[in-house]
């Protein structure tokens, strides 16, 4: 296997886990680890340090020269910002597949939402995690929007590590009431696109702001004043912004 191609394997493992909760907010990736590890087993560190500085040029992971590439630690208004981007663009999805919605296509939701019920009954976390990133990309697939949904999964890459906070717990977080999967399959099964619309909306807004109060609660005032790491890119022009003025200053 060529070095390109194993470096999209390793490029899209990283953000398969990424998106299903499996790294946690600060993550360090370490090269000689992974290269250990049965996931990434046989491959060398080049492709695995390639395919991670394209996730940080991707603003997925976060690195700085004499650092480790990591997991960025989330804030509050970085949060807020990408899951408001996911709800319109999944409504967007949703919406432009509405009339492909048949009965089997619904059985097949259904199920899936189903089985992710039973998870958080058995307080199976993963399996909750696992399900509900089945669900919600069954509902981009009939849109058949190749772009959108890389850019869904780029988003999903982003927020998946903070959604391991609901479930830190000794039970996951358990909401009384209709879930808004629910609603999401009545409106595809009447084809009622404001319907639709307000439960994709409802449903990202209420686990949203569950994710948002428990990052907030998990930052001390330390952890506020602290600067995230900036994009490798971003050193680079410092350091040449600071060469300029040098320069200037000498002329």
């Amino acid at each position: 296997m060529s070095e390109v191609n194993l470096t999209d394997l390793v490029r899209e493992k990283i953000i398969h886990k990424l998106i299903h909760a499996e790294y946690r907010p600060g993550h360090a990736f370490k090269l000689r680890e992974m290269t250990e590890s049965g996931e990434f087993e046989g491959i060398s560190q080049t492709p695995i340090r390639e395919a991670l500085l394209q996730l940080v040029a991707q603003s997925i992971l976060v690195g700085q020269r004499g650092f480790s590439i990591r997991v960025p630690s989330p804030t509050v208004e970085s949060l807020a910002e990408v899951r408001g981007i996911r709800i319109q663009l999944e409504i967007m999805a949703a919406a432009a597949g509405i009339a492909h919605w048949d009965g089997k296509r619904l059985m097949e939701l259904t199920s899936i939402h189903r089985d992710m019920m039973k998870a958080k009954k058995a307080h199976d976390a993963d399996n909750i995690l696992r399900k509900n990133v089945q669900f919600h990309f069954a509902l981009y697939e009939p849109a058949n929007m190749p772009y959108l949904t890389s850019m869904l999964r780029q988003l999903w890459a982003i927020t998946g590590p903070s959604i391991r906070y609901l479930y830190e717990a000794d039970e996951p977080l358990v909401l009384d009431g209709r879930h808004k999967h629910e609603d999401i399959i009545e409106a595809l099964r009447k084809r009622d696109l404001e319907r639709l619309e307000e439960a994709i909306h409802a449903d990202g807004m209420l686990y949203g702001q569950k994710i948002l109060d428990m990052v907030h609660e998990k930052l001390s005032p330390e952890a506020l004043a602290i600067q995230p790491f900036k994009r490798i890119e971003g050193t680079r022009k410092r350091a040449h912004i600071g060469k300029l003025i040098k320069l200037r200053n000498a002329e």
